[in-house]
Parts: structure tokens; C-alpha cells; sequence
């Protein structure tokens, strides 16, 4: 393993399968969800229209993840311990802080409500608060050892929802930091309902990082989700005429961050 790499996954996780942590909130405060309803199918690599758009035949299961994905994420979190970074299934730590650089970069992050989806046990929440910019945080997380370890660290307002949930109200900003680490073979383009829900959700921004579909193939995992940036400019397209890929900042061309920008109003 580099250090550039996930963790290994546990041994005894089920086979591949992704979750991306459900999320909430109204400025940085109150977590709601609504249910979501399970649409069987995905789409294919080109048909890169927005979800919504997309004949409901042709559209993943939704913003929520499913039972199934959040018990294969719980599981491989469950076997990893030590430092924050580790439990939250990085590498490293210099290679985290480089993907959390990544968001706030192309996001254009000047400080505001922040949604953070998928929080873990709160490591973003620090790092934004060192940056010195107005911050009204809320976080959460499908699983719940998750989202006690961030309220023992003093992370504020981080909620659990329950698998199947997406959320309600609006942020400034909405980040999403390795969320999308498994590959889901019953789903495989999961991730495009879950962006732009992200985006629907946004004011100002949402972003999210891949593992990229460039990365080279002795530095690949089988259970792993390895996007291509060239889907995700077109995805990106379909939803806003302001977006932004970073494919440079990572070695090897390893993964990649993107954000999908809203006029401000």
C-alpha cells in the first residue's frame, strides 16, 4: 500500500459495494431527511444527462444509501483503528489533507454553512476551522461509531441518518471527502445521484473527491470505485456551465476532486 492508497479493506467485509454517508441540514444546524425511494437500473458511461433527466429505467438508487451499501462501509470501518485519519480509511495523513486542500481550492470555499457528507470522525471539520473563515458546520455519517467518535472529538452538530435517507434544506458549501471509495457492481453510477443532489442542496458550491479511473492498475484495489474525469466533465456540464476538475494535485494521477459552482443569487 502507498500512501496514497486506502487502507486495505477489511477481510471481513462483504463484497463490493459503496455507501456514500446521507447528510442534512439548514445552515449548519438541524438534520432532517426524506425518504428515498429505490430505482432499480444505471446508467450507462455516456449517458452523462442528470439523473433527473434520465428515463427513470436509467437512474440509480437514489441520494440515500442503501441498507446493504451502509453495512459494507460500517464493516470495513469497523476494522480500522489508530489515528483519525486511519479510522476514516486514508492512507495518510498528508495525503487527506491534500484532498481536503482540493475541495475548499476548486470550490472556491470563503468560509459559510458547510454540509459536510460522509463526515467520519470529523477531521474536516478541524481543518476548515483553521482556515479562520466564518464557519457554521453540521456533518453526518450512516454509521454510528462514526458519529460518536466526531462528538467526542467536540465536532458540533453531526447527526446519524438511517440508510435510504437524503437530505433537506440548503448550505453555502457541501463537501464530500471519499465517500465514493467502493465500487458497487448492483450500481455502479451511484455517484451521479448523489453529486447532484449535492448540487441541488448547494448555494454556492458542492464537491466531491474520486479515486481516478487513471490511476495505474498495479496501485488499484478490486472493491474500489475508480471514476473517469471524462464522464464526470460531461455529468458536470448537464447540471451547470461552472465547474471545475483537478486531476493535478495527487501522485501518480491517483484521484481527483470536483466541484460544481452556483451563482450566487
Amino acid at each position: 500500500m502507498t500512501d496514497f492508497d486506502h487502507p486495505p479493506s477489511h477481510p471481513t467485509s462483504p463484497p463490493p459495494s459503496t455507501q456514500a454517508s446521507p447528510p442534512p441540514c439548514s445552515d449548519g444546524a438541524a438534520l432532517s431527511g426524506r425518504p428515498v425511494p429505490e430505482r432499480p437500473g444505471g446508467p450507462l458511461p455516456s449517458d452523462t444527462r442528470k439523473p433527473s433527466d434520465r428515463p427513470e429505467s436509467a437512474r440509480s438508487g437514489g441520494a440515500g444509501p442503501s441498507p446493504e451499501r451502509a453495512a459494507v462501509i460500517a464493516a470495513f470501518h469497523g476494522g480500522l483503528d489508530g489515528p483519525s485519519w486511519r479510522i476514516a480509511g486514508w492512507g495518510s495523513a498528508r495525503l487527506q489533507r491534500v484532498r481536503f486542500d482540493a475541495l475548499v481550492r476548486t470550490s472556491g470555499y470563503r468560509g459559510g454553512t458547510v454540509l459536510d457528507w460522509g463526515c467520519g470522525p470529523g477531521d474536516l471539520y478541524f481543518f476548515l476551522r483553521s482556515m479562520n473563515l466564518p464557519l457554521a458546520y453540521a456533518g453526518v455519517d450512516i454509521d454510528p461509531r462514526m458519529v460518536e467518535l466526531a462528538r467526542s472529538r467536540g465536532v458540533p452538530n453531526v447527526e446519524l441518518l438511517s440508510p435510504g435517507r437524503a437530505p433537506v434544506g440548503e448550505v453555502d458549501y457541501v463537501f464530500a471527502s471519499g465517500i465514493f471509495q467502493f465500487a458497487d457492481p448492483a450500481d455502479p453510477f451511484y455517484y451521479l445521484d448523489i453529486l447532484e443532489h449535492a448540487y441541488d442542496i448547494s448555494r454556492l458550491a458542492a464537491a466531491a473527491n474520486f479515486l481516478s479511473g487513471q490511476r495505474r492498475e498495479e496501485d488499484r484495489a478490486e472493491d474500489e470505485l475508480y471514476a473517469d474525469p471524462a464522464v464526470l466533465a460531461r455529468f458536470a456540464g448537464a447540471l451547470t456551465d461552472r465547474w471545475v476538475i483537478d486531476h493535478g494535485y495527487h501522485p501518480a494521477g491517483a484521484d481527483f476532486t470536483i466541484a460544481l459552482l452556483k451563482q450566487p443569487s
